[in-house]
């Protein structure tokens, strides 16, 4: 991009340059324009290599950072989730590379992930309400009890932990967990891959970046409610993401202006970042442990890690 923007102003100066010498001629101004355009050509090419270097250097930056982090955190979070099954949900959209990087640090702390929940657009477009709402009264087990204040989504959430998610381990996937899979499967609702032999008893839910233009933070309250729901049906949930979906229009920032959701779910928005991933980990251990908190770089009240979590044992 440099390259060629540094091009282009060189083939402005040729023609500006040629343009100045047809105008001035060859009278006392003689050569004037075209030293004046040189002049300014050679300073955008030097203000653009400027910004080249700069740009190496960030990048370079960024690299160490992110290598020093994940070199001086090796290790940290081994053994934090042994024993401890864990689920994956992902909000449409969101990035599968982001998903697959948090599954390998459950994993390299000695969890294991279950299944992977892929929640579809479909789920919270305002306009498929008149079907979700039915559904979920179809879908509910015996042994589900409602919550008198419940709304739709909040009980949506709590059909889909029932299937693959519970407040206890060793719970199996059950004939009342296949039909809600089923229910909700057939209805394109969402997508469970592998469908697993027992329930999880924690849960990632994995953001999206938010689109462009950013849709106002009230498009997400569904899926904070949906959040909330998952969380009724299980030990603890953590929503991850990354800077941007903590910033206007995100999920994350949904999450955190709603007091009753972040007093039972937690959050981190730096997920992308190795310090990010070791932070989800330590907000699962903290959420097996009953307690919630919002984690990360913005406007995340907890501050980057739940540190009594992370000192623990080590």
């Amino acid at each position: 991009m440099i390259d060629f923007r540094y091009h282009i102003v060189s083939i402005v100066a040729i023609f500006f340059a040629l343009g100045a010498g047809v105008v001035l001629g060859a009278g006392p101004l003689k050569g004037t324009g075209t030293e004046l355009v040189q002049a300014q050509a050679d300073r955008d090419r030097a203000a653009l290599e400027q910004a080249r270097t700069e740009a190496i250097q960030a990048k370079s930056l960024d690299k160490y950072r992110d290598d020093y982090v994940a070199k001086v955190t090796a290790g940290l979070t081994d053994g934090k989730l042994t024993n401890q099954k864990v689920a994956i949900v992902t909000m449409p959209e969101a990035e599968g590379d982001l998903a697959n990087t948090l599954q390998e640090s459950v994993e390299k702390a000695g969890g294991q992930v279950t299944t992977r929940m892929s929640l579809d657009s479909k789920l919270f477009d305002p306009g498929q309400r008149q079907l979700v709402e039915p559904l979920v009264n179809e879908l509910v087990t015996a042994d589900i009890t409602f919550p008198t204040d419940s709304n739709t989504y909040q009980r949506a959430g709590l059909i889909a932990a029932r299937a693959v998610l519970a407040k206890e381990a060793n719970k199996p996937v059950d004939t009342e967990a296949t039909k809600i899979l089923s229910g909700l499967g057939d209805s394109k609702l969402l997508s469970v891959k592998p469908t697993p032999k027992d329930r999880a008893t924690l849960v990632i839910v994995v953001a999206a970046k938010p689109p462009t233009p950013a849709p106002d933070n009230s498009s997400y309250t569904d899926a904070v409610d949906f959040a909330e729901g998952l969380d009724l049906g299980s030990a603890g949930v953590v929503v991850a993401g990354t800077p941007e979906s903590a910033q206007n229009g995100g999920l994350l920032k949904a999450l955190r202006g709603d007091g009753d959701a972040t007093k039972v779910v937690s959050s981190v928005d730096v997920a992308n970042m190795p310090s990010g991933q070791a932070t989800v980990v330590f907000a699962l251990v903290e959420q097996a442990g009953g307690k919630a908190g919002q984690y990360g770089g913005v406007d995340a009240k907890n501050g980057v890690a739940p540190s009594a979590v992370q000192a623990k044992e080590n």
